[in-house]
């Protein structure tokens, strides 16, 4: 009785002469991992290469403070400082005098640069309510759960009064919101004819 039939493949053989040359000639072995090496290291210099040109192409740089944790509105700002290309930050960035004991007027992302309109120097609902806006205290019926910072819409009995408005605290029951001066003399009124939502 003759052994299994066992079905070779074409590889394996070129395999077992391929480690016969290799063990009889081992600089042949050496000699690929030497180019190999070589193509790995010329390969790391042009991505190197292209890196410091792209930065060049970018021009000059400039230290910025981004955020160094997510923030959320009224949280302390955390930063640290960062090279970014002056061509990708316009005149938004906080100086660091800005960011001395300043708050998070809106959510900033971890790592996001930090901008001017992104902060408030003192902390409290006041210190976030926009130029040329208004606080206004809002007693909703129902509570519409709206988050510190967080853009809201006010309707009082299903029209709507307010499309821009921004919630900045919350006081004892009461929704703090910044509305746009022109429609904060409407809210009062529209609380005593309905429900604010």
């Amino acid at each position: 009785m003759s052994p299994p039939f066992q079905l070779r493949s074409p590889l394996y053989g070129a395999a077992v002469r391929l480690r016969r040359i290799l063990v009889r000639r081992p600089w042949i072995h050496w000699a690929v991992v030497g180019i190999a090496a070589a193509g790995a290291a010329a390969s790391a210099l042009d991505r190197s290469d292209r890196v410091d040109a792209a930065r060049e192409a970018w021009g000059e740089t400039s230290t910025v403070h981004v955020a160094s944790r997510p923030l959320e509105p009224g949280d302390e700002v955390r930063a640290t400082t960062v090279e970014i290309p002056t061509a990708l930050l316009g005149d938004h960035a906080a100086p660091a005098d800005v960011l001395d004991g300043a708050v998070a007027r809106q959510r900033i992302a971890e790592g996001e640069v930090i901008a001017t309109v992104d902060v408030v120097s003192q902390p409290g609902p006041t210190a976030m309510i926009p130029a040329g806006w208004l606080g206004v205290p809002v007693v909703e019926s129902p509570a519409s759960g709206a988050g510190l910072g967080e853009r809201v819409l006010i309707a009082s009995d299903g029209l709507v009064i307010g499309e821009e408005a921004l919630v900045i605290g919350r006081v004892d029951g009461v929704t703090l919101v910044a509305v746009p001066a022109e429609i904060a003399p409407v809210l009062p009124a529209a609380a005593e004819g309905g429900s604010l939502t």
